[in-house]
């Protein structure tokens, strides 16, 4: 006697999949559309200004969590490849030495 998948499948395949986020973005794209078009009510702008600002965190959560997912190859001294999470840009600029000043000068002017 067959009694079926468990309980827990049912409610997963009963559940909406997720939007992408080009559906989102669409959809906040479509809210400024019709705010700036001037014709809809006060009610109507509201409930439209409420679904693109939900659909703009959608995206920023999305974003944040591809970011998180991101991860660069490094070319280690060995010659071996690393995977090395992707450090946001303020703060590889930060660990990036920095070239020193020339004591005598001749190194920091332009060829004549």
């Amino acid at each position: 006697m067959d009694a079926g998948p468990p309980a827990c499948y049912d409610a997963a395949m009963t559940e909406k999949p997720a939007k992408k986020f080009e559906q989102y973005l669409q959809e906040a794209e479509q809210a400024v559309k019709a705010l700036e078009g001037g014709t809809l009510g006060l009610e109507e702008s509201i409930d439209r200004y409420e679904q693109g600002i939900r659909a703009l965190r959608e995206c920023y959560a999305i974003l944040e969590r591809a970011e998180k997912k991101i991860q660069m190859l490094i070319r280690e001294k060995d010659g071996t490849l690393a995977a090395r999470d992707l450090e946001p840009p303020s703060e590889a600029a930060e660990r990036k030495p920095r070239r020193k000043a020339d004591p005598s000068g001749e190194g920091s002017q332009a060829p004549s």
